[in-house]
């Protein structure tokens, strides 16, 4: 993860930088914000061997499968595939396919992407330190919430 000129960072799906659980599992968070209930960005990587059980996010979510297929109960997903789960519904258990699976997941609040094994007692969020944390504004009219109010500030290319 690189920060390529002021206020923007760049990555690719092989970022060596990504953090590499225990499993093999490989992810890095993204804070789009820095309150504790503005959205995150994971991309994930598991493995083939991948299981995970029944469960629900305290949060509203999106997955995106890039590479790789993830069975969701019933469902294959394949690259190009999108689901969208309500906070609260219960989905799963969750099997990766026998290449693994490379998902992004779009997390409304950050506070609820851990998972909520069901019938167990809701467990707090995991601590992450963000890969990045998109946090500055860099100019007023990004600050204003209308634009046509806000003086420009120049900024240099790039």
């Amino acid at each position: 993860m690189e920060r390529t000129a002021r206020g923007r960072y760049e990555t690719n799906l092989d970022d060596p930088e990504s953090t590499t659980m225990e499993d093999g599992t490989r992810f890095a968070g993204f804070f789009l914000g820095d309150g504790d209930s503005d959205p995150a960005v994971f991309p994930m990587e598991v493995g083939p061997d991948y299981r995970f059980p029944v469960h629900y996010h305290r949060t509203h979510y999106m997955s995106l499968i890039l590479r790789g297929s993830l069975r969701v109960g019933k469902r294959w997903y394949e690259p190009g595939d999108i689901r969208l789960q309500e906070k609260g519904s219960v989905y799963g258990p969750e099997e990766a396919g026998p290449e693994g699976c490379y998902m992004l997941n779009i997390f409304a609040d950050r506070r609820g992407f851990t998972p909520q094994l069901l019938g167990e007692e809701p467990t707090e969020p995991a601590p992450v330190e963000p890969h990045v944390l998109l946090s500055k504004v860099w100019n007023a009219l990004a600050e204003s919430a209308d634009p046509a109010e806000a003086e420009p500030t120049p900024q240099p290319a790039g």
